[in-house]
């Protein structure tokens, strides 16, 4: 059985084995169906709520509601979005929009408004599959979206609301129950899309990242190759499917190791232990404050009541040794993101016996080049800062571009290697460290947030004159200010954040409001962010209480107009 089992060998992967994986299994829906007949009624997913899905159930329903989707006329190459809550209808909808020849396009749940609208305009979504949870906050902006024309309802929802012009409403539910009609498509190359998913801008709007089959694959098994990830492995997923870290280095990888996953809705730290414990549960994967979210918590009576538990994550040194020493883990480092999925990581056989430095990236996965230059593209000597780039060994396992950005996507590109904008740093054994990010990005639990985007929805309330907008450290997190010079001496804060509760996603508001006469600028215009950066802040209010009292309310008037 393929992959060859991680735990009994020291170091890493030889590259001949992501060259097989990529021989075997040339596309993700290929995979499927290869898994299907090597796993056959093995229980791969099992749900919160109690269900459970085999592999043969997973290739079967995927295969009919792809047949679904090409009878609904959603041809090949089309862009069909998932803006759905985690579910097995989520995954089995990904899987069935590649098998119907159309490609993925993951949809933040958070988003509203203006978000919401480029995630599903930008790459030219003509199909959707909605969570009837979610219905309302598509209607608010259907009619900025003439290009979609079938809407799959995954759950129980009034369908008349969303009939309109020419769209097309279907069940998910009476979908699956048709028998397949039509030939499902299951031929892709390793370079053809697995995903758009969408990443958060530097100095502009977002980036609709186009991935890879390649990528895919070759990024679960550099996850298998870093956790010890096995057949009799059950992997904990609970961060959201639309982003790589849950729907590829999570679900993927765990079909590929012909392993389990236990699936649920989203992270509960009250129940966390419980989960890991009752579920048997061998792996789970932390980004940004998982770690801190969990050592804020009562220490749990079950907390260390686990078998061994591989923590597929990179954190700091301190909260690294934190974890490992009261919850009784071991944590793989790993540095990546979305363009590449995760080029540096650490081989099982140093995860396990914890050879690998606390606080580290770890070192280049087979697949990959890892250099790290200075500003003028030299490479720099161990203990100096530079900018991190990767470059593929291996054909397509990085994306393959920034959809209908090519000048972004060639830039990224630069003297044939990805530049990554972010900042790291070598000791002398080789081992990388994640210094912090050169990017105009904001990392707010776990989500990176544009702050040019943000900035965009302020300019547009006709109270503010100009705006910028900046990370403020918390812990090893980073928070969102918002800069304002007020168009009217009258403005306040309150008045700021109501109108951000309106027009952005909860994880956008700003926790802190200032207030300036003007902003500083270079002589051509350009806020100058770096002096913003250097400023007195103490003249900052802090909302987040107000945000906390808003957005409680906010939420109840909802369920009450839900109801009625």
């Amino acid at each position: 059985m393929f992959p060859p089992d991680p735990t009994r060998k020291v170091g890493f992967y030889d590259i001949s084995v992501y060259q097989e994986a990529l021989e075997r299994y040339k596309s993700v829906a290929n995979m499927v169906k290869q898994k299907a007949i090597e796993n056959g009624e093995k229980i791969w997913i099992t749900f919160q709520d109690g269900r459970r899905f085999t592999y043969s159930d997973v290739d079967r329903f995927s295969d009919r509601m792809g047949s679904a989707i090409i009878r609904a006329g959603i041809g090949m190459g089309e862009r069909v979005g998932i803006f759905a809550y985690n579910s097995p209808e989520w995954i089995i909808s990904y899987f069935s929009i590649l098998k119907a020849g159309a490609i993925p396009v993951t949809v933040n749940t958070a988003f509203i408004k203006d978000p919401l609208v480029y995630n599903l305009d930008r790459p030219q979504v003509t199909g959707l599959f909605l969570d009837s949870r979610l219905l309302d906050q598509f209607l608010q902006v259907a009619d900025q979206l003439p290009r979609i024309r079938v809407v799959i309802v995954i759950g129980t929802a009034n369908t008349d609301r969303l009939k309109f012009g020419n769209v097309k409403v279907f069940s998910y539910e009476d979908l699956l129950k048709e028998p397949s009609g039509a030939e499902i498509y299951l031929d892709q190359k390793w370079k053809d899309p697995a995903a758009m998913i969408l990443t958060s801008g530097t100095t502009g709007k977002s980036k609709v990242v186009v991935e890879t089959n390649a990528q895919f694959i070759a990024t679960a098994l550099d996850m298998i190759d870093a956790g010890g990830v096995t057949p009799e492995s059950r992997i904990y997923v609970y961060l959201p499917l639309f982003h790589i870290m849950a729907l590829d280095l999570a679900t993927i990888s765990s079909m590929l190791a012909n392993a389990s996953m236990v699936l649920v809705e989203r992270l509960n730290p009250a129940t966390f232990w419980d989960d890991i414990s009752n579920y048997g549960i061998t792996h789970f994967h932390a980004v940004g404050p998982i770690f801190e979210i969990l050592l804020k918590q009562k220490p749990h009576e079950k907390e260390r009541r686990h078998g061994k538990l591989i923590a597929i994550a990179y954190s700091s040194k301190e909260i690294w040794d934190m974890c490992v020493k009261r919850f009784d883990i071991r944590i793989t480092g790993g540095y990546g993101g979305t363009e590449a999925g995760i080029p540096v990581t650490s081989p099982y056989s140093d995860v396990v016996e914890g050879r690998n430095p606390p606080g580290s990236c770890g070192r280049p996965a087979p697949p990959f080049e890892v250099t790290i230059v200075d500003q003028e593209d030299r490479p720099v000597k161990p203990g100096e800062t530079g900018e991190i780039l990767i470059r593929p060994k291996l054909p397509w396992v990085t994306f393959k571009e920034y959809y209908g950005m090519e000048r972004e996507t060639l830039d990224a590109f630069r003297d044939l290697w990805f530049h990554t904008g972010d900042l790291g740093k070598y000791d002398e054994n080789g081992n990388i460290y994640f210094v912090d990010r050169a990017k105009d990005a904001i990392r707010r639990k776990g989500e990176n947030i544009s702050s040019f985007e943000v900035e965009q929805i302020l300019l547009k309330y006709d109270r503010i004159k100009d705006a910028a907008v900046i990370p403020v450290k918390k812990g090893s997190d980073e928070e969102v200010m918002a800069v304002i010079v007020p168009a009217s001496n009258d403005l306040r804060p309150e008045e700021i954040i109501d109108y951000c509760i309106e027009n952005m996603p909860a994880f956008w508001i700003p926790n802190y409001i200032m207030f300036l006469d003007a902003l500083p600028k270079t002589p051509t215009g350009r806020t100058e962010k770096y002096r913003i950066r250097e400023m007195d802040k103490s003249a900052a209010v802090e909302m987040t209480d107000y945000i906390s009292r808003r957005l409680s309310t906010k939420h109840r008037d909802e369920r009450q107009r839900s109801k009625s």
